[in-house]
């Protein structure tokens, strides 16, 4: 029990980590293609500057999902990249089939990986909020000044 909760903590301080730098440079990039244009953007410009965003985190989501993927091929608990991915990525989302699962020993990790999943998409959601209420502001604000 104490190696599979090393390992999940382990595997939990890798996928933040990545998700903390991805959104960092994600949201760095945002800004800074809104503040080189100088405020001033049509909305299919808006609208391709936040698809690459909602490509990025996803992007970000799967390269989580994809190192739990490998810690369970690495330990030997699935048989191959496949069907590690699709365990993984079934957990992480948290939609759970229960068509391949892990050996007794380790399905712990499972359920902590869907927990650990909300979280990130969660951060996500909170990313995505705060930067389409920026975002917005600064599209229908009135020439004076004034939101509206």
């Amino acid at each position: 029990m104490l190696r599979l909760l090393l390992a999940a903590l382990f595997l939990t301080v890798v996928t933040v980590i990545i998700h903390g730098v991805g959104t960092m440079a994600a949201t760095g990039r945002a800004a800074r293609f809104w503040a080189k244009s100088g405020n001033v953007h049509g909305r299919l410009a808006t609208e391709l500057l936040m698809t690459q965003l909602v490509g990025l985190l996803l992007l970000f989501h799967l390269v989580e999902a994809l190192v739990w993927a490998l810690f369970y091929l690495v330990i030997g608990t699935l048989p191959d990249l496949e069907s590690a991915a699709y365990f993984s990525l079934t957990s992480y989302t948290t939609v759970g089939y229960g068509d391949v699962v892990l050996p007794e020993p380790w399905r712990l990790l499972g359920p902590l990986e869907s927990a650990v999943g909300v979280l990130m998409l969660g951060w996500s959601t909170g990313v995505l909020v705060a930067v389409i209420g920026t975002v917005y502001r600064q599209l229908f604000r009135s020439p004076g000044g004034d939101a509206g």
